[in-house]
């Protein structure tokens, strides 16, 4: 098997026909078709069904192609990482992450520190908690910051030690409660669970992951009666700041984002807290960039948490 074998794979999946992938990869269908019955021969596997409309994947040909992807995204990690732009001293970040607004007053002030640097690449990456740890996992990302509760931490810790992931805890939080500043609940100086009952309740979407995926953390007794899930930050904004709805947090509000319109209510009586850290590969050294960006989320969480409920450090 070879990386350029795998390649041609991947390109017939988008093309569904040998020759127009062949056409695109500047290569003779006949080179093209017999690479690929090469393959299907060492791993003794039948990849791709040939009809006269075409070609279709197998069972196993689908299986194959999926490890395929992960293969070509791992290597194109790899070569990110040590090509001749790294070399040079050409500055690289690469960050995925849950929806906290202290991880982009970090990237922000990031970004401040780099007026003298000319050459560099930063990519940040807001996504649901499976892509976050998939991005790590196959060098997408060099970091990656999620959270861990009670609830989730067993399911986590061993999901971490399976993938070769570390995790490195940087604050925990007892649970917030944001709402829009019309809300009828906004004078409340605390909140409980039986005072949100007769609300919607904001989650963001994760697909079909399961539960330990949420990034809302759990709270024992609260009713999900009406829900609305979404997937960007700008959408759960909105809701917040011209609905009765609300949703679950760790307190950290950007107010350059969120101005007057978002607040922040401990939530009194949650039996978890929010244990809020960053990830990597432990095969992964860490660069003096990554360095920098994990020092500045620390800065940017204990100057946008919430006055009442101090972080707590360091908790593993």
């Amino acid at each position: 098997m070879t990386l350029q074998q795998l390649r041609y794979l991947v390109e017939i999946s988008k093309c569904q026909s040998i020759t127009l992938a062949a056409q695109r990869l500047f290569i003779a269908q006949p080179s093209l078709s017999k690479s690929i019955k090469d393959l299907e021969k060492e791993f003794d596997i039948t990849i791709l069904e040939r009809t006269r409309h075409g070609v279709s994947f197998t069972v196993e040909g689908l299986e194959f192609l999926d490890y395929a992807h992960r293969i070509l995204e791992q290597v194109n990690g790899l070569n990110n990482y040590f090509n001749q732009d790294s070399i040079n001293n050409r500055l690289t970040l690469t960050v995925s992450a849950q929806h906290y607004m202290f991880s982009i007053e970090a990237l922000t002030n990031f970004v401040k520190r780099l007026k003298k640097v000319s050459d560099y690449t930063i990519v940040f990456n807001e996504c649901r908690t499976s892509k976050v740890i998939d991005n790590v996992l196959l060098g997408k990302s060099q970091l990656g910051i999620l959270y861990l509760s009670r609830s989730n931490n067993k399911f986590m810790k061993r999901l971490f030690a399976q993938k070769g992931i570390e995790f490195t805890p940087l604050r925990q939080f007892p649970p917030c409660v944001y709402i829009g500043h019309n809300h009828p609940l906004k004078n409340a100086g605390a909140l409980t669970v039986e005072d949100l009952q007769d609300y919607p309740y904001i989650k963001y979407y994760q697909g079909n992951d399961s539960y330990q995926y949420a990034e809302e953390v759990s709270v024992r007794g609260l009713q999900e009666n009406r829900s609305l899930v979404v997937s960007d930050r700008s959408t759960i904004l909105r809701l917040l700041a011209c609905t009765d709805a609300f949703t679950i947090g760790c307190g950290c509000l950007l107010p350059d984002i969120t101005k007057d319109r978002i607040l922040s209510i401990p939530l009194e009586g949650a039996l978890d807290l929010i244990n809020i850290g960053w990830i990597k590969l432990k095969s992964t050294n860490m660069t003096p960039a990554m360095t920098d960006y994990v020092e500045l989320l620390e800065d940017s969480i204990d100057s946008l948490s919430h006055p009442v409920f101090a972080p707590l450090k360091n908790e593993a």
